[in-house]
């Protein structure tokens, strides 16, 4: 099992020459869905989120972004602990996560459709939760990937604001959810779900928007699990390096 220490894992990152190992085959899009286009609402929404997130060329770079700060946890109620998160297009993600109170950092690494959690791999809803995961940080550019299945669920109010809900299908039984701000084109909600004999179901609200190399960020999440609240994560950090080692995204 590869182990990186937080301060490792935010300074892998390599130029943009650097060779990549292909991801492993990711859930695949129902067919029905390939190239089939948007309703023209829809589509007018997908544009703005992605004008609002600094435009096509913005959310290309973020391909590959690299994301440090704190979190903190209902199991670790001694303090917030630390937090790395690497995430590459399509669907590679590693998380180390390290609190005061424990041993060691807890890593998990996705890729594709394989995912393992401290060296060892997993199926299920452990996995189900790391795929819901990448895709939630890559929302604007999973939206408009062509080919995207997504519709229109109605309207969500929070903070004040009625947002418009889009739902990305990213495989039979993987949902996405985005609560969208018209007037700002930003994504203040998300809602990832995996139906099934386990259903899991992840929210996060997004808060605290910054342009980090002409990419719109949010920097603070609110997070919530199968209904209940898990905590919140605080980003002090974000870039987007071109490309990381290949091993990264391997245990």
């Amino acid at each position: 099992m590869l182990t990186l220490p937080l301060v490792l894992l935010l300074a892998t990152a390599t130029g943009p020459g650097a060779k990549a190992r292909p991801a492993a085959p990711a859930p695949e899009r129902s067919s029905a869905a390939k190239g089939a286009p948007l309703p023209r609402e829809v589509a007018a929404l997908v544009r703005r989120c992605v004008e609002a997130y600094g435009g096509e060329a913005a959310v290309a770079r973020a391909a590959t972004s690299l994301h440090e700060g704190t979190v903190t946890s209902l199991l670790h109620p001694g303090g917030p602990g630390r937090i790395g998160r690497a995430y590459s297009r399509p669907g590679r993600l590693r998380v180390e996560v390290a609190f005061g109170d424990a041993q060691g950092a807890e890593i998990r690494v996705l890729d594709g459709a394989r995912g393992w959690r401290q060296g060892q791999e997993v199926t299920g809803p452990l996995l189900d939760s790391m795929i819901l995961q990448a895709a939630r940080i890559d929302l604007p550019a999973q939206l408009a990937a062509p080919g995207a299945k997504v519709t229109a669920r109605g309207t969500l109010a929070l903070g004040g604001k009625t947002l418009r809900v889009l739902a990305l299908e990213l495989a039979p039984g993987f949902v996405v959810e985005a609560a969208i701000d018209p007037d700002s084109g930003r994504i203040l909600r998300s809602r990832g779900s995996r139906a099934g004999p386990s259903p899991v179901e992840f929210i996060t609200t997004y808060s605290d928007f910054r342009t980090v190399d002409g990419v719109l960020v949010p920097f603070h999440e609110e997070n919530w699990a199968n209904g209940k609240t898990t905590g919140e994560t605080v980003l002090s950090r974000v870039e987007f390096p071109g490309s990381f080692p290949p091993e990264l995204f391997r245990p």
